[in-house]
């Protein structure tokens, strides 16, 4: 009685310490996949503060700076635009010098010009280069100002970031796989002779591996849905540090984070007890003391 009692509660701890270390695993990889979702929406509002800006012909018709902007507005490239006039780049230079520049000018020396900033996908020196290339033949341009050197800079680095980013979750998802691997066949190992005992009484291989399956999708959904929790209350805690963080994780990613970790810890568990209920499955009796 008491010895089925100790291996009832040693079968009990296991579960929980194989519980346990997947949820551990798949929080690491949650959080891992958190912050580089949140840093691709900050690399995006990096890239939309990146474009080049119209200078129009002094004394411009309208009707040719009425043609530049619909082509701005029609363009793939653009995200959106802001139009000033020559009149308005005055009032704002006054404003900067405090003094009034009309008053000391006969003519306004200022043109119209659009500030305009490119979709995120746009935002490399080549993209810019080719919008700048076409605009620049456009009637009544002047000429299109770009700040060539940060955009190269900003390209360089955002990319080098992602490939960083690209290579930490590659690894991260290489070693979760081998924690959990290890950790199922652990479990499932601490029962081999119970699979050969239903073996020698006439169990069917499809029998025996069942409850081994359920056990590994159940623990696989529940360290998922512990995650997911973890991954929440992380969430809620650094918006509530900086807001910038509640903007560049909407809800919506995180929701989509945490229903990933539930359906990847699943089937990360079912395919391990599968592997290891099939290879005690295939041992003979003096092999399950040699594995």
């Amino acid at each position: 009685m008491a010895d089925k009692r100790s291996r009832r509660i040693s079968t009990f701890g296991s579960r929980i310490t194989s519980l346990v270390s997947v949820a551990l695993v798949l929080i690491l990889l949650g959080l891992a996949s958190l912050m580089g979702l949140a840093g691709k929406n900050l690399t995006d509002d990096v890239r939309r503060n990146l474009g080049f800006i119209v200078k129009m012909e002094r004394d411009c018709p309208d009707a040719a700076i009425n043609t530049v902007k619909q082509a701005l507005l029609a363009s793939p490239s653009v995200e959106r635009l802001t139009f000033s006039s020559a009149d308005d780049i005055m009032e704002q230079e006054s404003q900067y010098l405090g003094e009034e520049i009309g008053a000391l000018l006969d003519a306004n020396p200022y043109s119209a010009e659009f500030d305009v900033k490119v979709r995120p996908a746009y935002a490399t020196p080549d993209s810019i280069e080719a919008a700048v290339e076409f605009f620049s033949s456009m009637a009544g341009v002047d000429e299109i100002v770009t700040e060539s050197a940060v955009i190269e800079g900003v390209d360089s680095t955002l990319r080098r970031l992602g490939a960083v980013l690209l290579i930490v979750a590659a690894i991260l998802l290489a070693v979760s796989v081998a924690l959990i691997n290890n950790t199922i066949s652990l479990s499932i190992y601490a029962r081999r002779f119970v699979i050969h005992t239903m073996k020698l009484v006439g169990a069917t291989g499809g029998f025996i591996r069942r409850p081994f399956l359920r056990a590994g999708a159940l623990n696989g959904v529940v360290a998922g849905v512990g995650a997911s929790a973890f991954l929440v209350l992380a969430r809620i805690y650094a918006a509530s540090l900086d807001p910038m963080l509640a903007q560049a994780l909407p809800w919506t990613w995180t929701a989509a984070v945490c229903v990933a970790l539930v359906m990847l810890g699943a089937a990360i568990c079912v395919l391990t007890a599968a592997f290891a209920t099939n290879r005690y499955l295939r041992a003979s009796y003096d092999e399950m003391f040699l594995k």
